[in-house]
């Protein structure tokens, strides 16, 4: 079997994965993996489906008008309560199981901000 061939192989299998599939994949190649995984996987895949469609949300802005929040991190921000509100878990335990038990140092989140944006443009490019 040449390269060509291979390739054909692994693209007619990819096409007759699902989104949620094809989503999961790439989230596994990017993110590090959890310590202890309980329930952080199907959290963290819910906050990225999220991120990925809240493309067009607005940046959050004061009561004066102003912005004080990126468009990425609105969005972010608005993932992580709407998965919080699908699981009727709080917020802060998703935050926890997503990022802060995940990644290490100061500006964890993000960190986890980039790692959406890289699983966002792959996904894109499928």
């Amino acid at each position: 079997m040449g390269i060509q061939d291979l390739v054909s192989k692994i693209r007619s299998q990819e096409a007759e994965l699902s989104d949620e599939e094809k989503l999961w994949m790439i989230c596994s190649e990017i993110f590090p993996p959890l310590n202890d995984d309980r329930n952080g996987s199907r959290y963290r895949l819910s906050v990225c489906r999220r991120f990925i469609e809240l493309n067009d949300s607005p940046v959050k802005r004061d009561d004066d008008g102003d912005v004080y929040r990126t468009k990425n991190q609105s969005r972010l921000d608005r993932a992580l309560t709407q998965t919080a509100e699908a699981y009727d878990r709080s917020e802060a335990t998703i935050r926890s199981l997503c990022i802060h038990d995940v990644y290490q140092g100061e500006n964890q989140t993000e960190q986890f901000l980039e790692d959406l944006l890289e699983v966002e443009r792959r996904y894109s490019e499928l």
